[in-house]
């Protein structure tokens, strides 16, 4: 009995031993998946960043005076069209009209119902790139996608300077002539040179002057447009594929055939009738040969 007592003692220590192993064993195999997952997730939201096809991120200290423009195209159903409209819109009003406004907006849905739509913004240079992206992210909420993204930059900085050098000089040419015409008794063929010059050197001041305008207000604010089209699918193929591009030509071209097939109806039909109708009445109605009856 003592045995047996001793060695039930010593099977439960065993046991409890072993489960308290187990125990400190346990969260070492749950934290490891932990890091797989984070480290699945890092790399599934790279490569989705890589399929979409998002402008690159670019520090604006590496690019002083460059003005940038960003174009996008999404396909997304017809009918949701409208609704990514409104939440791009939403979007921007979000941000205020300070940093964000709408400058250009249409909406067309044509006869065979295809629809065709485009939203611009201006928007402020250091939210523009993520607004394309948060804008990407409803298109794809809504069963859409980002076909093309392009991204511009022009040294707008470098030419207001050059332009700022030549309307300086132009200025300097304007006040040389302003005080040649103020010389009396200037002959009338030296007075009409002087004043077709003054106008020319004007009127290429104020060219100036308006170019510098539109580029001090590209580096202020950010030109975005978007584009929408539809991505409506045939027979289960998403729409600029090789299949859906088949299907679509031979659609279009059975349609064809049917509308040919529905002229001649229409233009001779009508013909083809009144002939047979005029064969059968001749048939039916029309003078019968005479028999000649057999000969004995």
């Amino acid at each position: 009995m003592k045995r047996i007592l001793i060695t039930s003692v010593a099977v439960l220590a065993l046991a409890a031993c072993s489960q308290q192993k187990s125990e400190e064993a346990a969260p070492a195999e749950t934290s490891a998946p932990k890091l797989d997952v984070q480290a699945d997730t890092a790399s599934s939201r790279a490569a989705t960043e890589s399929e979409v096809g998002a402008p690159p991120e670019i520090d604006a200290n590496v690019a002083p005076g460059v003005a940038f423009d960003f174009n996008y195209t999404f396909s997304l159903p017809e009918k949701k069209i409208a609704q990514a409209q409104e939440a791009h819109a939403r979007m921007c009003s979000k941000l205020g009209i300070s940093r964000c406004r709408v400058t250009s907006l249409n909406f067309e849905k044509q006869r065979d119902g295809e629809v065709n739509a485009m939203l611009a913004f201006r928007i402020d240079p250091a939210l523009a790139l993520s607004f394309g992206r948060d804008a990407t992210e409803i298109v794809e909420q809504a069963d859409g996608k980002l076909e093309t993204s392009v991204a511009r930059g022009e040294d707008v900085g470098t030419q207001i300077v050059e332009g700022d050098k030549t309307a300086g000089q132009l200025r300097a040419d304007l006040k040389r002539i302003e005080a040649q015409l103020a010389i009396p008794k200037l002959s009338g063929d030296v007075k009409q040179r002087l004043l077709d010059e003054q106008r020319h050197i004007k009127m290429r001041l104020a060219e100036l002057t308006s170019t510098r305008d539109n580029q001090v207000e590209d580096l202020a604010t950010t030109p975005v447009m978007f584009n929408y089209e539809p991505s409506e699918a045939m027979l289960g193929f998403d729409r600029g594929t090789a299949a859906q591009t088949g299907l679509s030509a031979g659609v279009a071209s059975f349609g064809a055939i049917i509308s040919v097939l529905a002229f001649m109806a229409g233009a001779f039909g009508p013909w083809v009738l009144l002939a047979g109708g005029a064969f059968w009445a001749w048939r039916r109605f029309g003078k019968k040969k005479a028999v000649t009856p057999p000969v004995e």
